[in-house]
C-alpha cells in the first residue's frame, strides 16, 4: 500500500526524488520481512523521514498544483503509518488554491509559501503563511525589491505603466514587472525581442491577473490562452480550479474549439482520479457549481492519461488546443 501510494511523484529534481524512492523501497522491503516490533517501529520512523524529505524536495522545486494534490493525497492515505509531514512548501502562483489550503496545512505543513515570477525576473511576488487561508488563490504582493503592477491589457499596444486596472479583485489586466536587482531588463544580443517585451523598464509578461486594494495579485491566465465565448472573456485557470475540486478529478486543462455561433466553446481535458467518472457527472457538477456561470461550463470533455507540462510544471494550453481541434474533427470529444 505504501509503495503504490508513493510511486510516481516527480518534480524538477526527479533524479534526487528517484533516489529517495529507491531508499523507500529498501525500507519497505525490510519492514515487510520482520515481525520484530522494535524493528517495525524503527523502519516506520525511517520511512516517515524519507517521505518528509521527498515532500520537502518536491516543495523546493516550486511544486505545481498537481504535485501538491498528489502529496496531499499520499499523506492523507498514509496518516496511520506516518508521523511527520513536510517542513515547508513553496509553490508557484497556480499551486495553492483555496479549496486545498486547510487540508495542506493540517496534513503536510502550516508553512506554505506561494509566489509568482518569470524566467526574466525570477521571483517577484510573495504570499506568506500568515496570509492563509484568507488570501489563498492569490500569488501575494510585490517582493521588497520589485515593482509589480496590473495594467490595462490591449491587443494592439502596451499600456502605460501607470494605466492600472481597478484594484477591486475583478478587473483583469496584464502583469508588468520592474526588477532591476534581478533582471538584465533585456535579451542578450536580441534588441527586437527586448523591444517587444520591455517598455520603460518594465517586463510585459503576457500574464493576466487581478489585484485588490492591498495589491494582492491573483493570476488569471495567459493572454494567449484567453478564450472568447459569446463575447465573454474566459480564463482557463479559473475553470480548472473548479474542475479540480471534484473528488474524481486529478488534474484538468481547459481549452476551446471553434464554434459558428459562439466563436469558441470550452473543452475540458481531465485526468481522472477515479476511473468511474462520467461526462454527465461533470456536466451536472459544473451546472450546479456556484463559481461557474453558464457560459463558463465546458461543452465538451475528454478523459486522458496525461497532460502536457513544461519542465517547471506549467500547463501547456497551446498543445492541448492543437489536440482539441484534431479530436473535435475526429469525433473524440464527448458531450454526454
Amino acid at each position: 500500500k505504501i509503495q503504490e501510494s508513493l510511486k510516481g511523484q516527480t518534480g524538477i529534481f526527479s533524479s534526487d526524488i528517484k533516489l529517495l524512492e529507491n531508499q523507500l523501497d529498501e525500507k519497505i522491503a525490510l519492514l515487510s520481512k520482520t515481525s520484530d516490533m522494535s524493528k517495525i517501529t524503527e523502519y516506520k520512523k525511517q520511512i516517515s523521514d524519507l517521505v518528509s524529505k521527498k515532500a520537502k524536495l518536491s516543495g523546493e522545486s516550486s511544486a505545481a498544483g498537481t504535485y501538491l494534490k498528489q502529496l496531499y493525497n499520499q499523506r492523507a492515505k498514509l496518516e496511520n503509518e506516518l508521523n511527520s509531514g513536510a517542513e515547508y512548501i513553496k509553490a508557484p502562483s497556480s499551486g495553492i488554491v483555496s479549496y486545498k489550503v486547510d487540508g495542506l496545512e493540517e496534513t503536510l505543513t502550516p508553512n506554505i509559501f506561494n509566489g509568482y515570477g518569470t524566467t526574466e525576473t525570477f521571483w517577484n511576488t510573495f504570499l506568506r503563511p500568515y496570509d492563509l487561508p484568507e488570501m489563498s488563490g492569490s500569488a501575494g504582493r510585490s517582493c521588497t525589491d520589485d515593482d509589480v503592477r496590473v495594467v490595462k491589457a490591449y491587443e494592439d499596444k502596451k499600456a502605460e505603466p501607470n494605466e492600472f486596472v481597478a484594484k477591486d479583485g475583478k478587473e483583469v489586466g496584464e502583469v508588468i514587472i520592474k526588477s532591476p536587482s534581478k533582471s538584465t531588463m533585456c535579451y542578450f544580443d536580441n534588441p527586437k525581442v527586448t523591444k517587444e517585451k520591455y517598455y520603460k523598464g518594465y517586463l510585459y509578461t503576457g500574464d493576466l491577473a487581478t489585484w485588490d486594494d492591498k495589491e494582492y495579485v491573483t493570476i488569471a491566465g495567459r493572454k494567449d490562452d484567453m478564450i472568447i465565448c459569446s463575447g465573454e472573456n474566459i480564463y482557463p485557470p479559473q475553470i480548472e480550479e473548479v474542475l479540480n475540486m471534484h473528488p474524481k478529478v486529478q488534474e484538468s486543462i481547459v481549452t476551446s474549439v471553434p464554434d459558428k455561433t459562439r466563436g469558441e466553446v470550452l473543452v475540458a481535458y481531465i485526468i481522472p482520479e477515479d476511473k468511474s467518472i462520467t461526462v454527465k457527472e461533470m456536466i451536472d457538477y459544473c451546472d450546479k457549481h456556484p463559481n461557474l456561470s453558464k457560459y463558463k461550463c465546458p461543452r465538451y470533455y475528454r478523459f486522458v492519461d496525461e497532460l502536457p507540462h513544461t519542465a517547471t510544471g506549467k500547463k501547456q494550453h497551446y498543445k492541448v488546443k492543437e489536440q482539441a481541434k484534431k479530436d473535435f474533427e475526429a469525433g473524440l470529444l464527448l458531450r454526454k
